[in-house]
Order: C-alpha cells, then sequence, then structure tokens
C-alpha cells in the first residue's frame, strides 16, 4: 500500500509526532514553528545572514525576510548592516530576545530528551543520523534550501 511505503508521508507522520510535542510551547509563546526555529538556531548560533538563517532553518530565503520582520517587530531580532558585504546585513537576538529565549530552550530541551527516550536513544541518534545522510541526496552541505 502506498501510504505505507512513502518515505513523504512517513517523514511527514513522524515530523508531525514530534511537532506536536512542542504547540503547546509555540501556541503559548505566540510563535509559528518557522519563528520558533529561526529563534532557537540564533540562540544556538548567534548573528547569522538570512541566506545562513535559510539554510540552517530549511526556510525558503524569501519567507526567512518575512519572519525577521516579524521578530524585529516584536523586539525580539534585529538586524546590523555586514562591515564586508554591503548587500548582507546580520540578524541577531536582542537582549529581550535573548532574555525570552533562556527558559524557553530549557522547556524544549526538556520536551526533546522525553521525545529522544520515549523512542530509544540510540534509535534516535540513528534516525538523526540516517535523516541527515537522506537530505545530502543531491544537496551541497553548504547550499541554503531553495525550496
Amino acid at each position: 500500500m502506498y501510504v505505507d511505503r512513502s518515505l513523504a508521508v512517513a517523514c511527514t507522520r513522524g515530523r508531525e509526532a514530534v511537532v506536536s510535542r512542542f504547540r503547546d510551547l509555540l501556541h503559548r509563546e505566540n510563535f509559528s514553528e518557522q519563528q520558533w526555529r529561526v529563534m532557537r538556531i540564533l540562540t544556538d548560533q548567534g548573528d547569522l545572514t538570512s541566506a545562513e538563517i535559510s539554510a540552517l532553518a530549511c526556510i525558503h530565503k524569501v519567507s526567512i525576510s518575512r519572519i525577521v520582520t516579524s521578530l524585529e517587530s516584536r523586539g525580539l531580532v534585529s538586524r546590523r548592516a555586514s562591515e564586508t558585504d554591503a548587500r548582507a546585513s546580520y540578524v541577531y537576538l536582542t537582549t529581550q530576545g535573548r532574555a525570552l529565549m533562556k527558559p524557553l530552550v530549557e522547556e524544549a530541551t526538556v520536551i526533546h530528551l522525553k521525545i529522544a527516550d520515549e523512542f530509544g536513544i540510540e534509535r534516535f541518534e540513528q534516525l538523526l543520523f540516517l535523516l541527515r545522510q537522506l537530505a545530502e541526496i543531491g544537496q551541497g552541505p553548504s547550499e541554503p534550501f531553495d525550496h
């Protein structure tokens, strides 16, 4: 049967199983899933260009501008011009954004660890490894997400 053998369907079901665990946190903080990914990546990585955020968050580069503008209007992120490239700017968490994210990252980590524990740590790590390998098919490691 197609739905039992479809990688796309299986990935969608797996994604839903994970994302559903974070819905209360996202709803409470008025974050879309994509806004959360951007905030979480900036928390981990520090200042990044929109292209870098796009690649890391798997969000189309056109959408990043809208997401950053929305987060900027909430006072959570800001932009600064690149000193070396007049076309580029860096996005970074504001003091307010960092303060908001500190307890949220701790809460998300608990959710993440519970998922890993329920699935089994070894299987969880193996799944991450396999999905990273799958993502590399036909796409270089530094190419921005563009579809």
